[in-house]
Formats: C-alpha cells, structure tokens, sequence
C-alpha cells in the first residue's frame, strides 16, 4: 500500500460516485473519475517512455487537473517534479536544470516563458496538456483508464518540491513515498483518533486545497482530504473575494491557510461567511498575535497550529481535542504529535534537557535529501535525524515552543535576538500595519536588527517622526540590545510565492 496512488485508488473503491474534486469554476469529477483520469495521464506518460524512478516536471496553472498528473505520475512509479507556475523562463530552465526531469508538462496560459524556455534549449521532452502551445506536441492524457499502481518501495522517491525558502534560494526536495504517507498516518491519529484510511463518512464537507499544489502544505492538504475520504477543492490562487464565493457555495467546516492569508482575511473590508467554521488550522510561517487575536475576535473561530516542514513532515500542533481539553498553551507549536521522535540539540549536536534551547531535530524517513545540494543535504540529514534550523525548547508537557530560525537569529554586541519577539512587539503600534526584521551588518556591535515597516493606510504621520515613535514604542516593551537601530518604510513586504514573507530584500528608506 506504499504508493501514494493507492489513496485514490482506495476512495475509488469506496465511495466511487462520491465527488472527489471541485474547481472553482463549477467543474467536479468522482473519485472513480479522478481515478480513471489519473489512470489516462498513466497511459499517455508510458505512450512516452516514462517509467518508475523517471522524474516528470508540471509547470501548469495550479487547478484540479494537476490532480490528475499527480495520481497520474504516481501511478507508474514516476516521480512529479512541481514547478511554481509563477517562475519566469530563467527560474523555470534552473529547476529543470537541478531536477533532470525525462518529460516536462506545460499548458497555455504561460506561452511567452515556454517560448523563451525553447528558445534557450531544454534536455527534457516538452508536452502540453492544457490546450495548443506553440511548437509543443500535445500529450493525449484525457481517456478514463483503470490502470492499477505499480508497487514501489517505502524509501522510493515520490516527489520533489521546492521549499519556497524566505532566505536564499529554494532548495529542491526529495521526499519518499512511505514517509508522506507515514507522516498523514500521524495528522489522521490526531486529528480524527485513527490513522485508517476512508474514516469521514461520504457526505462529509468539502476542504479547500488553499495552498497551491507545487507547495508541500498544499499537496499534503490534498492527499491527507483523499486519505480520510473528503472532497477537495482546487483553485488557482488565494483571494479573498473568491475565497467567499466559495464559502456561500461549499460551507467549508475548517480551513488551512498561511499567516499571509490570514493577514488578508483581517485586513480585508468585506466580512467572509465563517459560521458554521469550526477551526482554522495555520502553518507555514509563525502567526503573529495581533493577527491571530483580530481574526478571532471577528470571526469567533479558533486557530489552531501545525507545526512541520517540506523536509520533515508533521511534528507538532493543536487540533480541536487538545483545545477542549485545556492542553493549549499560548504562543507554543503545539504538542509533539504521537509517534514523532524530537530532540532539541545544541551546536555540537548533543541532545538537550527539558526546558533547554537549541535546534529542533526530527528522525524522519521522508526526506532523501535535496536533489541539487550535495552539502546541504548533509547538513540536513544526519543518521536519519532531520536538522530543522528552528530553535526552540520542548517543556515538562511535552509542549514545542520555537524562539526563531538559525540562520535569522541576530548577534548584535554578543547577545541573541531573534526577529520574530521584535516583529510581535512592533505590530502593536497602531500605526504600523506589518512588519519584518533584519539583521545588518554594523562595524560596532556585528550586526543590529533594522525593521521594515509598512505603515498604516490612513497614517499621515511624516516618516521621520514615525521612525522615532515607533523606536520609542520598541524601547518600552523590549531590551536595549533588541530595539532596532533603524526604521525603513516600504510599500509592501517582498513574499515568495507560496505566499512566505522573505527575510531578504526589502530595502526602503528610513
């Protein structure tokens, strides 16, 4: 039952005329035709040459026929490389540089990049899927097909994604068919009390798919709705009007979104229909509390968090249990999942005690590493142990607290500041709408914390006396070493596209 494909296949037995997918644009297949469909994409992929271990790229709109690749691909073994449909032709010829793919899937709706991509020269196969591209051969994937999945090994490779990291490039991840199903094994044992498949009955709400499919959070929303039994909706990209069309028409009972999301939802005048909204699950990023309190006290609903990574699965969170049984503990992860094995480890990679700060360390088996940084992926896994690059502690309740990244963590005059307590404390300032922190280097004191500010909209402060409110403001809640030195306004803060705020760029005036 290792292959990924076997999920759908399960819904397919039980519960075939049961809606599976939903676009938003009024389409919906069953999972007998998701199947069968997934079952076409397998036909045309072998018409092609393509067999178990061969990588296969998809830079396609994010929709509900990228569904059908997935499946699809793993179906024979293959393994689908996701490619962010907003790379231009550049990052596009680098991922396929980095990955080697032996087939590369296009649609229509980016013909200039494919066009500059073909023009550049490419190793791999190129076809298209979603209407005439020019100078692609089309790819005839569109029959239904019962194709049963082939068996693959628990450490086969079954995807690679990008981590859309805040920070330097992104990094192309190898994860493995038995770890992403072991690690949506562990959300369903705390989420719903049993980590079988099929457990929600087959009239059970809807899920929105929020994050697009070339995003780890995104495909593991899809396969763990497949894996408990849930339709799925698959859209192209968040937005919050469309997000409340689809409300009015699924009435959704919870929700995974980022922070940014999140964000949008707060800020945005309409009020979205969230009765009947049980939770709100959050992960990707630290949510701040000035967010998370004016979203829930506008809408009345819980967030809950999820702890994880692209590189090591669910490892920590809140779900709905822990909350009515008073194990919530404000501004933690959430409790060490079930099953998860955790050390926290100081810089010489020894395991710490109770209570200790230090790296966040995971024994995984769901990442093989990443595909394009021999060096990295030494530093990442080490004897099975996945090093995170958080920094936290683990209570006497088993409780993860995280304190900020590695590599985001500012020396400034020798003392440790971490960006994110800064970022918490500013964006209570009435006048400060968001906020994000950045170490610069300083001949003096080897770096100091500069904060880019985006202002309130209404604000007509002028920025100079602003700078030194918002100073004075940070100076009143904070150590002297953690005050920032400099205040920089900008429109807007720079976000990858998964939808991460980045913690590089970003330079304004101040």
């Amino acid at each position: 039952m290792t292959n990924l494909a076997r999920i759908l296949e399960g819904r397919a037995a039980d519960r075939p005329q049961v809606p599976a997918l939903h676009g938003d644009d009024g389409r919906s297949w069953t999972f007998q035709e998701v199947d069968r469909l997934a079952g076409g994409v397998a036909t045309a992929l072998r018409a092609e040459g393509v067999g178990a271990g061969d990588r296969v790229a998809c830079y396609l709109t994010n929709g509900p026929e990228i569904v059908f690749f997935l499946f699809g691909a793993w179906k024979i073994g293959a393994v689908p490389v996701t490619v962010s449909s907003l790379y231009n032709a550049a990052e596009l010829a680098e991922s396929l540089a980095k990955t080697a793919p032996r087939l590369l899937l296009v649609d229509d709706r980016r013909p200039d990049v494919i066009a500059d991509l073909l023009a550049g020269g490419v190793d791999a196969d190129v076809r298209a899927v979603g209407g005439p591209v020019a100078g692609v051969p089309d790819l005839a994937w569109r029959q239904q097909v019962a194709v049963p999945a082939v068996d693959v090994a628990d450490d086969a490779e079954a995807c690679i994604l990008s981590t859309g990291g805040t920070t330097g490039r992104p990094k192309s991840v190898s994860v493995t068919h038995g770890g992403t199903r072991a690690s949506l094994q562990r959300l369903a044992r705390v989420s719903t009390g049993s980590d079988a498949e099929g457990t929600a009955a087959t009239d059970a709400k809807v899920n929105l798919i929020a994050l697009p499919l070339f995003h780890s959070g995104g495909q593991h929303s899809l396969l763990f709705a497949f894996f408990v039994g849930r339709p799925a909706v698959v859209w192209e990209r968040f937005g919050v009007d469309r997000l409340a069309e689809l409300m009015d028409r699924f009435a959704f009972d919870n929700f995974f979104f980022l922070p940014t999301m999140v964000f949008d939802i707060v800020h945005a005048d309409r009020d979205l229909p969230f009765a009947g909204v049980k939770s709100v699950l959050v992960a990707g990023q630290a949510i701040s509390w000035p967010v998370r309190r004016a979203f829930e006290e506008r809408y009345r609903v819980p967030i809950l968090v999820n702890y994880g990574s692209t590189e090591a699965g669910h490892i920590a969170g809140w779900t709905g249990r822990d909350m009515k049984a008073g194990r919530w503990k404000p501004g933690s992860a959430g409790r060490v999942y079930p099953g998860v094995e955790l050390e926290i480890r100081d810089g010489d990679g020894t395991a710490l005690p109770t209570g200790a700060e230090g790296e966040v360390v995971v024994r995984s088996e769901l990442t093989k590493g990443y595909v394009d940084d021999a060096e990295a992926s030494r530093e990442l896994v080490r004897d099975g142990w996945v090093h995170t690059g958080d920094m936290g502690y683990v209570d006497e309740d088993g409780v993860l607290f995280l304190v900020g990244r590695k590599r985001d963590m500012i020396k400034c005059g020798g003392f440790q500041v971490w960006p994110e307590e800064i970022e918490d404390e500013l964006r209570e300032h009435p006048l400060v709408r968001d906020v994000r922190v950045l170490g610069r280097p300083d001949d003096r004191l080897g770096e100091i914390p500069v904060a880019l500010v985006v202002r309130a909209a209404d604000d007509t402060v002028a920025d100079d006396d602003l700078a030194d409110r918002i100073v004075a403001f940070a100076r009143d809640r904070l150590a002297h070493f953690k005050t920032p030195r400099r205040i920089e306004f900008v429109p807007a803060l720079e976000r990858s596209s998964t939808g991460k705020i980045s913690r590089v760029a970003g330079e304004g005036h101040g």
